[in-house]
């Protein structure tokens, strides 16, 4: 699995606008500030949690874990996301769709309408 460094970024502001996320099994993760010690396979700051208990021992803790990295949501992640969210799964090719005319990858427009809803008044009015 490879995560563009705009992918990253676009991820960060999720987690900016206040994405709400449970370590899983099956999680990517970007470490933020190297807290890793152990290389990634995967590129440069890109960690898959096997286990959320081991990976929380090796950065401090649940908490450090949480704090300390930005989920990567892949696209089945955001899918999920965005059904228990509103979205209807009729309206999702016209996310993709939308995504592709301005020049992003699947998952960028997975993660902008996201954003979208994170960002929107009912959500802001919701917590």
């Amino acid at each position: 699995m490879r995560f563009t460094e705009s992918e990253i970024q676009f991820a960060a502001k999720l987690r900016g606008a206040g994405l709400v996320w449970e370590p899983q099994p099956g999680h990517y993760v970007f470490d933020i500030d190297g807290a890793m010690k152990a290389g990634s396979p995967f590129q440069a700051g890109v960690y898959l949690i096997s286990s959320p208990n081991a990976a929380a021992s090796s950065v401090g803790g649940n908490d450090e874990l949480v704090a300390g990295f930005v989920w990567l949501p892949t696209w089945e992640n955001c899918r999920v996301w965005l059904l228990e969210h509103g979205l209807d799964a009729e309206d999702l090719p016209g996310v993709l769709a939308g995504g592709l005319a301005d020049g992003l990858s699947d998952r960028e427009a997975l993660y902008r309408r996201m954003l979208e809803i994170l960002e929107s008044p009912e959500a802001e009015n919701a917590t």
